[in-house]
């Protein structure tokens, strides 16, 4: 009779996590663009050249970098 207590069954609980990555949106990807260069003197050059086109490579550098992470989990559903 004492058996029938011993006989339950051990119940186990397995938890799995699974990782859902939210990526932003494509429209949060697009390139910066570069504008153009309105000046007359040689001065003016340099100031686009040094200030615009530098800041603009880096911003676009971010991007891509973005965009190859998004795309690495897009279709890892």
């Amino acid at each position: 009779m004492l058996c029938s207590c011993s006989s339950q069954p051990i119940v186990k609980v397995v938890t799995q996590t699974k990782t859902v990555y939210v990526l932003p949106p494509p429209d949060w990807l697009a390139l910066c663009s570069i504008p153009d260069f309105i000046g007359t003197t040689n001065i003016d050059l340099l100031k686009h050249s040094l200030t615009q086109t530098n800041a603009l490579a880096t911003c676009n550098a971010s991007i891509l970098r973005l965009q190859q992470w998004r795309a690495q989990y897009e279709h890892n559903d």
